[in-house]
């Protein structure tokens, strides 16, 4: 994460912003280009993500502006940044080292990564094609699924799939078993490499969209010159129209993204209005340096003397992602691009800290499935909550939270459990990023998956981890205790408990779940 401390009246702040990359790839793209696993010393995208901290250390060592005075929100503050790790990963691979069995190098593997969280990972044009009959890029998809799946993967990337619209049923069917049963999150579309530029305009894909857009997954559309981003714009017009006439409860699970979008096109405010419509973003792949500046002015000043928030009731920060197009654009380009997101220039010049933590993360977060759409999978068995109890913090400074994620990691050092995917809980609103998290476990022994909900009742005194009996029962922005439905949802959880006062009674109490 990057953390930005404020002061400003003689008083401090943190500011935690998670860093999600939106555009990457996962496997071997047929024109050389590869990716073949995120932890391969050198090429994968785990030691991609720390060459891009490291060169984000140099710049700040020789402009000086690791922490500087600026203007923001009208007021004179003085910004800090630095890095630090997601508390819930880092703790979960700190325990699993000091075990010293499955995934013990993990944390020394990410010791120098502290910066970029997550990725989205999705097929190249890839060898990997027609190795299957079901659809074209079944096997792609398969092992995006096979490494997004499980962990270390499952706490550091997400994965889409991806489809040929020109397989017509084939394309429609393969994006329901990628959500349904492979768990992939989103869908990626290349009309370029497939060979179907023209047909974007005739809505031809639009039957393979819907089918995206009912699991409430975006869609990411791969261009190539300002002709693709128009076309796309009017394919994304076109769907929106066709939603509001035939399915408008589907209207808000429609989440196009123009990838690519912005590099070459500075100022072009054509491809400005394109991107800024209901129902659409931009990533920010291959934009970088002078033209990375630029952009962020120039677009943000378009954007607020057109008044262009009463399109969507968005601010321009919430239609950007940030994205690397990875393998593809190296450091030098990430580093080139997100410099120019958090530096004194992009606060003298009207940004703020809420339009970084958009375009960083909070977006890519906001449009996914899970926090759009309530999830269908209902757990049967009932087992109990284990309330984690440490009254005595004050004298072992072993927090409750901290005991809770320790049985966890000795359940996956066992082989136990997996995590298939963890969810972020959000205090309040989208504003600040809490240390709650839901967790889809696998259970080894059958490959059940349970909600695991992980949730701090007392600061570092009382924590709980708890089988939920669905995942419609979670709330994004967390509960407030003394809220009568919330009182009543905690309830349900302390009917049938078991009370941990150390690591070893918490561990037992998951075993009962997970034997």
């Amino acid at each position: 994460m990057l953390v930005a401390t404020i002061e400003e009246n003689g008083k401090k702040r943190k500011e935690e912003i998670f860093v999600i990359d939106s555009h990457s790839h996962l496997g071997k793209d047929e024109d050389g280009a590869t990716m073949m696993n995120p932890l391969a010393p050198g090429s994968g995208s785990f030691d991609f993500w720390s060459k891009i901290q490291g060169r984000i250390i140099e710049d700040w060592e020789e402009s000086d502006e690791q922490s500087f005075h600026t203007r923001m929100d009208g007021n004179n503050v003085k910004i800090s940044l630095s890095f630090e790790p997601y508390p819930f990963a880092d703790k979960l691979f700190t325990h699993l080292q000091k075990l010293g069995k499955k995934y013990s190098d993990i944390k020394e593997k990410l010791k120098f990564n502290t910066f970029i969280d997550m990725a989205v990972v999705f097929p190249f044009q890839d060898v990997f094609r027609d190795k299957q009959p079901e659809a074209l890029y079944r096997a792609s998809n398969l092992n995006i699924s096979r490494f997004t799946n499980q962990l270390p993967f499952s706490l550091k990337i997400m994965g889409y799939c991806r489809v040929d619209p020109q397989e017509g049923q084939k394309a429609i069917n393969e994006v329901r078993y990628a959500r349904e049963t492979l768990g992939l999150r989103g869908l990626k579309l290349h009309p370029r490499s497939e060979g179907w530029v023209d047909a974007v305009r005739t809505g031809e894909p639009i039957p393979i969209m819907l089918e995206a857009i009912k699991h409430s997954m975006p869609i990411i559309f791969d261009t190539r010159g300002k002709k693709t981003i128009m076309d796309l714009g009017e394919l994304i017009r076109n769907t929106r129209n066709m939603l509001k006439n035939k399915y408008p409860d589907l209207l808000p699970h429609f989440k196009a993204i123009v990838a690519h979008f912005a590099q070459g096109n500075v100022g072009d405010y054509e491809v400005y209005n394109t991107v800024v419509q209901p129902n659409t973003y931009g990533d920010l792949s291959m934009l970088h340096g002078e033209g990375a500046k630029n952009f962020f002015k120039d677009f943000r000043q378009w954007f607020e003397s057109n008044h262009k928030e009463n399109i969507n009731n968005r601010s321009w920060s919430e239609y950007l992602l940030f994205a690397t197009d990875y393998p593809y654009f190296g450091e030098i380009h990430a580093e080139k691009l997100l410099i120019n997101l958090f530096n004194k220039d992009f606060f003298e010049n009207g940004g703020t800290l809420r339009d970084t933590k958009n375009i960083l993360g909070l977006n890519q977060i906001r449009i996914l499935p899970e926090y759009s759409m309530k999830q269908d999978l209902t757990y049967k068995n009932s087992y109990a909550t284990t309330i984690i109890s440490n009254p005595h913090y004050s004298t072992d400074q072993q927090s409750s939270y901290e005991m809770a994620i320790s049985a966890l990691a000795k359940l996956i050092a066992d082989n136990k459990i997996d995590i298939k995917r963890f969810l972020f809980e959000f205090e309040n609103d989208w504003d600040t990023l809490s240390d709650n998290v839901l967790i889809s476990a696998i259970k080894k022994s059958t490959k059940e998956e349970v909600p695991l909900y992980l949730v701090e009742m007392i600061e570092n005194h009382v924590s709980l981890l708890s089988p939920l009996a669905s995942y419609s029962n979670w709330k994004k922005f967390g509960y407030k205790f003394f809220n009568p439905d919330d009182r009543t949802f905690f309830s349900s959880l302390m009917k049938n408990y078991y009370l941990a006062n150390n690591v070893e009674d918490a561990e037992k109490g998951l075993l009962e779940i997970f034997p």
